[in-house]
């Protein structure tokens, strides 16, 4: 009996037998709601981990999940207007980093490298619970595309009573926000319907336009979620409009159509063994050129997961599979994967220790094993030392072997990878500070045009972190030093500036929640090895409580009003907003 068949029987017996446990998305379930997926917090504890909850996400003052993603410093978002959305962390590329939804997969099938690309418009930013970014590699838990880190969301419930939010936003360039969420439920059962919807005229993006037309965006963005403590369901259903800049062609419209439907059901065999089935399908296409007349084609990918927990002698073991299938509808082309994941982690003699494997059986490239090691030390003097060991496997997207605009290869090798962390960390009366150095390298690196396998690609460098609470102020101090080197170049990737400092100042005034936030990024270069200057940006926020109902927040961006560009290519840059305004009123009831 191969991978598959187990894995299919395995959930069949998972639906059989359903009892009770709590619901899970994804191929390692969410106990507790940690960002390892996992009932025990030793994961946790030796990787690099930032996590965001809701109150968190609102002092920022975004409108958008990428607006909330170009506040965190060790994410470097290129995000110009009119352009691909693209996140590169520790210096990796765009393709290394995996995006989950309540553990369900958003790098689309219809990427050219496998990367998150407009997916990260798919997901709504009042709809967030929680938002953990967990770097290192993670393909041993996560699979595919975690060779820099996750990305992990975790969405809101209706568990609590009957619930409803009305948001409403209002900004510069005729920015426009609207936001319901509803819910109503407890324990026996809920149900949570949200939808959201971001418009704005846009800014002329690119500098050799001349003729001063703007490039606006829509999203909107709806879901469903019901379920109980052994079953749940979820649809979430969005669109994409951007407008962009073509040089010496009409102005040009991306439409792109999203969406994600997933099933969860979980089952309690005994006191130490749980199995958790997951079943999820996304769909996406996207219409471009003039007024998006050329019809795109059609994508999907289909996800059944299968974890059993097994808890033996206080160490938790995670025995699971997963079968995956990325589809092109429209050509009836397909790759699938199935995997097979074990993972075991203690703590012994006051030592976390975390280990795990990951084989992977492709439709196109054979046999890979991945694996991992971690530890973390615990010293009497409030010091914690940790380290870890991983390696990490990327088949190329189904775009870029068979179909990706002329530029598809069908010989390209997976990637491969290994990455080594360490790190020190320090409890503080006042506050907790923390340096790690990191290093990936990437084999076999998908790049150039037409695509190519391009031999090694190198990231390394060190995270420095401070966070602090001083006589009332949160201080939040974070610097990225990341020294990325494609096929030993003696400069940087393109689009990762090598330096980037964030200080972030926070504090309760009565009725008052303000936040200031200064970020700093080095120059950085783009493809024809031109340099694009560092910049220097300043971010406002507050928000004032009315009452228990409602609250209003007003954002400045850039209040500086830096004239800066990103990127671009020979003979143009693309051009980022001024300062910008954005008022805002929740009201709940």
């Amino acid at each position: 009996m191969n991978i598959k068949q187990i894995s299919l029987v395995t959930a069949v017996l998972a639906l059989i037998l359903s009892r009770t446990t709590n619901a899970v998305l994804g191929p390692i379930p969410i106990y507790l709601n940690t960002e390892y997926r996992t009932d025990t917090p030793v994961i946790g504890s030796i990787s690099s981990t930032l996590i965001f909850d809701e109150e968190d996400i609102a002092t920022t003052g975004a409108n958008t999940f990428l607006d909330f993603l170009s506040t965190v410093p060790s994410v470097v978002l290129f995000n110009a207007q009119g352009n691909v959305p693209a996140i590169y962390m520790r210096g990796s590329d765009s393709h290394h980093t995996l995006v989950l939804v309540d553990g369900v997969r958003m790098n689309p099938a219809n990427s050219g490298k496998g990367a998150i690309e407009y997916g990260l418009t798919s997901i709504s930013l009042n709809d967030i619970e929680k938002i953990e970014i967990v770097k290192g590699s993670g393909s041993v838990l996560y699979g595919s595309s975690a060779i820099a880190g996750v990305i992990a969301i975790t969405t809101k419930k209706g568990a609590d009573g009957k619930r409803t939010k009305v948001s409403t936003k209002f900004g510069s360039h005729n920015s426009k926000t609207y936001a319901l969420s509803t819910s109503n439920g407890d324990k026996d059962g809920y149900v949570r319907f949200t939808y959201n919807k971001y418009t704005t005229d846009g800014i002329n993006t690119r500098t050799d336009d001349t003729t001063g037309e703007k490039d606006g965006i829509s999203n909107s963005t709806t879901q469903i979620k019901a379920g109980n403590e052994r079953f749940d369901v979820s649809y979430l259903e969005s669109r994409n409009k951007t407008e962009y800049d073509n040089a010496g062609a009409p102005d040009q419209l991306g439409d792109r159509k999203f969406n994600k439907i997933a099933i969860n059901v979980n089952n309690k065999f005994s006191d130490t063994w749980k199995a958790k089935l997951s079943i999820a399908q996304t769909k996406n296409n996207r219409n471009t050129g003039a007024g998006a007349s050329t019809i795109g084609d059609r994508h999907k990918s289909n996800t059944i997961s299968i974890l059993n927990d097994i808890k033996i002698d206080n160490a938790l073991l995670n025995i699971g599979f997963s079968h995956i299938e990325d589809k092109n509808a429209t050509k009836n082309q397909k790759l699938t994967s199935e995997n097979l994941f074990v993972n075991w982690q203690k703590n012994i003699n006051n030592i976390d220790i975390n280990a795990g494997a990951r084989y992977i059986n492709h439709s196109k490239f054979g046999n890979e094993t991945v694996y991992n090691l971690g530890a973390a030390k615990y010293l009497n003097n409030g010091i914690k030392l940790t380290g870890s060991y991983a390696t990490a496997f990327n088949a190329p997207s189904l775009p870029y072997l068979l179909d990706y605009w002329g530029g598809e290869n069908p010989n390209l090798k997976p990637e491969t990878s290994t990455s080594t962390e360490i790190g020190i960390e320090k409890n503080y009366d006042w506050g907790l500070s923390a340096i790690t150095l990191f290093k990936t390298k990437t084999r076999n690196a998908i790049g150039g045009w037409p695509l190519v396998n391009q031999d090694t690609y190198l990231a390394k460098g060190v995270d420095i972190s401070t966070n602090a609470n001083i006589a009332g102020y949160g201080i939040n101090f974070g610097h990225t030093y990341a020294k990325s080197r494609a096929n030993n170049a003696s400069t940087q990737a393109v689009k990762r500036p090598k330096n980037i400092t964030n200080i972030e100042f926070s504090k309760q005034y009565g009725k008052f929640n303000s936040k200031a936030q200064v970020i700093n990024k080095s120059s950085s270069l783009i493809s024809n090895g031109e340099e694009v200057n560092g910049y220097t940006l300043l971010n406002m926020s507050t928000g004032f409580n009315i009452n228990d109902n409602a609250k209003m927040s007003l954002s400045i961006k850039n209040a500086t009003d830096k004239d800066y560009k990103i990127s671009g290519g020979a003979g143009y840059r693309y051009i980022q907003p001024g300062r910008t305004f954005t008022v805002g009123l929740d009201y709940s009831f």
